[in-house]
């Protein structure tokens, strides 16, 4: 048994996971010290550790989307920073895709260490890693609320992409990032800003409504991408260690024809059958008709080969 199959059966069987909720710093408000007031989520959608709620879930059509995210395409403002030797944390990390990069990069004197909430998800990125020959990865079950299995100072780099939108305190999760990484490391996040998301034909104004409105319900922010500089701030970064860019993700047919394909037939399965469809209907944000609405909406999006859909993604590199 290799060395990444052994730990992450290792950390699964000890279930090295401990609540959303319980992070272990105050809980400043994500938002420039005014506090969310809104109804708890629905204990239905609640993860197992019993915090805070995932409003895509894990849905094959959601791990389809994730499963193509690259460390080149989601941590191009961090590469260039990777350096052989260094150890890195992957937060949130998904299926693993990004995670084969980012290991790739820190060369194999490195490490990568890779976690997440769900144990399903955090199997799919062991597996995903030894297949890749990342001799140099291990994968954990945790919350970014709580890394009380790492000491401080653990980590050269901590990268999270897309992962402080779906959290309800976000610099709580930013503060225990910022501990485990050494005076001088890196805190890289990155992460869309929903409202920027629009195309053509269909500019999916309702999905982004229904989406929105849903994510909120959960106590997250959907705008996530323009909030970093502040939630970096509020975690306790000093404001000339925060670097701001950037970026924007395109779906067409000249970008990558398959890639934008995949995008609108996924949402349209999301749409129907993920946590995030269930949960709309649940929270009375759409009607199970407006839901086959726009189901179908992506359909035709994804059946017509000129549409295109962008999106804005903020990202944020703050050393230690």
């Amino acid at each position: 048994m290799s060395t990444l199959r052994r730990t992450v059966t290792r950390m699964l069987g000890a279930r090295v996971c401990s609540s959303l909720g319980g992070a272990r710093h105050g809980r400043p408000a994500p938002r420039g010290g005014r506090a969310r007031h809104r109804a708890p989520p629905s204990a239905a959608f609640a993860t197992k550790s019993g915090g805070d709620v995932y409003t895509h879930g894990h849905h094959s059509s959601v791990v389809s989307q994730h499963a193509a995210r690259t460390a080149e395409d989601s941590a191009a403002f961090l590469l260039d920073r990777l350096q052989p030797g260094q150890k890195i944390l992957d937060a949130g990390c998904g299926p693993g895709s990004i995670s084969v990069g980012l290991a790739k990069a820190v060369g194999p004197k490195g490490e990568l260490v890779a976690i997440d909430v769900d144990e399903g998800i955090v199997a799919r990125a062991a597996a995903t890693l030894v297949t890749s020959g990342a001799a140099n990865a291990s994968c954990a079950v945790a919350s970014l609320y709580d890394l009380s299995s790492f000491a401080d100072d653990s980590f050269d780099v901590a990268y999270a992409n897309q992962v402080l939108q779906h959290l309800s305190d976000p610099v709580a999760a930013l503060a225990e990032l910022r501990r485990v990484v050494r005076p001088g490391g890196l805190v890289a996040v990155r992460d869309a800003d929903y409202s920027s998301m629009t195309g053509w034909p269909n500019e999916m104004a309702e999905w982004r409504r229904i989406y929105r409105q849903t994510c909120r319900k959960n106590n997250a922010e959907p705008d996530a991408g323009r909030y970093l500089v502040q939630w970096a701030r509020a975690a306790g970064f000093a404001s000339d260690a925060i670097e701001f860019s950037a970026s924007l993700k395109v779906y067409s047919r000249a970008e990558d024809e398959q890639a934008r394909r995949r995008w609108g037939e996924d949402w349209a399965e999301r749409t129907l059958r993920s946590s995030f469809g269930k949960q709309a209907l649940q929270y009375g944000v759409a009607s199970a008709d407006e839901m086959q609405a726009v189901a179908e909406a992506w359909q035709d999006w994804a059946e017509t080969p000129e549409s295109f859909f962008h999106y804005v993604n903020g990202e944020v590199i703050a050393t230690v």
